[in-house]
């Protein structure tokens, strides 16, 4: 067994080594270095939407985001160990929400970056002179002449990001994608209608939601800033959800996609895959049902099978090609007869 886990292993850090590296050099690249970017806009002194005072203490301040993208990946393993116990889903859910945290925070930080919204507590940042007027001709403010807090400030480097929350689509990433996890476990669109398994399923959302709330009663979003980032979060956790889960209504939503690689050791027939096997992939390999050509050492089991679909009114696909009987894959009986 051990040898088979480690060779399992070594195949999937092969197969899908390149998804994690790229995934985590793109969250690098949007945190480390396009700061530098930052758009300066001017800016309306009159401009009550963005007249709020600075509140120094906040419900969610930044430091706290990390604790919100650790707090996704611990509710994911959790839940594998409670729901799934199985490695090849707690790979699958893992770097399905790895690659949807990369993906949403480098495009949260081109937007902002770009978009260069000042907060709604973006004057009181500035700390304007008191004789500050917005320009003659183009009636628009400067940052570097009206503005007492320096320009290299973060504060004002800061200030400028509201475009959208980064917090409302992370938190929608990370605890949409947990949401997501957990309707396909437990079959939530299996026309049972359990309103229960809603509930659950709904509530990291509810989080999310809340955090959203928080970013525009602190003065740090406008609405529009948190309701745009929550959706699309909710898009992006979607999109990088399927692309290792099948959908929602599927009989096997619970399960991830097969490996991109072929098992040999693992068959429909032998070893099983589904939740509480810690060790088993599932295999990618379909197995026919009937072979295709009848060589000498045919199974005396094929004459079984053929009889069993004759009996049941079907004609068996011929094992040797026979030009003068032709396999129409109708019924073998009338089917406007009276026994249809």
């Amino acid at each position: 067994m051990p040898n088979k886990v480690l060779a399992r292993g070594l195949r999937i850090l092969q197969s899908y080594g390149v998804d994690w590296i790229l995934a985590v050099l793109v969250a690098l690249f949007a945190n480390f270095f396009l700061d530098r970017f930052q758009n300066m806009p001017d800016f309306d002194l009159n401009d009550t939407s963005i007249q709020h005072a600075f509140k120094a203490k906040e419900v969610f301040p930044n430091s706290t985001l990390v604790f919100i993208l650790l707090f996704s990946y611990v509710l994911l393993v959790a839940s594998n160990l409670i729901i799934s116990r199985n490695m090849w889903d707690l790979h699958h859910a893992l770097l399905g929400l790895t690659v949807t945290f990369a993906f949403s925070g480098t495009f949260v930080e081109v937007v902002r970056i770009s978009v260069g919204r000042p907060r709604p507590d973006f004057i009181s940042r500035c700390n304007p002179f008191a004789n500050a007027t917005n320009g003659l001709f183009f009636g628009l403010a400067n940052i570097t002449d009206v503005c007492q807090t320096p320009i290299s400030d973060p504060l004002i480097k800061d200030g400028v990001r509201s475009f959208f929350s980064g917090h409302a689509i992370l938190s929608a990433a990370g605890l949409g994608y947990n949401s997501l996890y957990w309707a396909g476990k437990f079959h939530l669109f299996n026309h049972r209608s359990y309103s229960s398994k809603a509930w659950l399923v709904f509530s990291p959302l509810m989080v999310s939601i809340y955090i959203c709330i928080t970013r525009v009663t602190d003065h740090r979003h406008h609405p529009s800033d948190a309701v745009t980032g929550f959706f699309v979060g909710l898009l992006f956790t979607y999109i990088f959800y399927r692309q290792f889960y099948p959908s929602l209504e599927d009989p096997h939503c619970d399960l991830p996609f097969a490996p991109r690689f072929s098992s040999e050791e693992n068959s429909r027939s032998g070893q099983g895959w589904g939740p509480g096997r810690w060790f088993s992939v599932p295999d990618e390999q379909p197995v026919p049902l009937l072979p295709t050509h009848r060589g000498a050492n045919a199974s005396p089991s094929h004459a079984s099978v053929e009889a069993d679909l004759e009996s049941n009114g079907l004609i068996a696909t011929p094992f040797d090609h026979d030009p003068e009987t032709e396999y129409s894959g109708m019924p073998a009986k009338d089917p406007h007869g009276s026994e249809y």
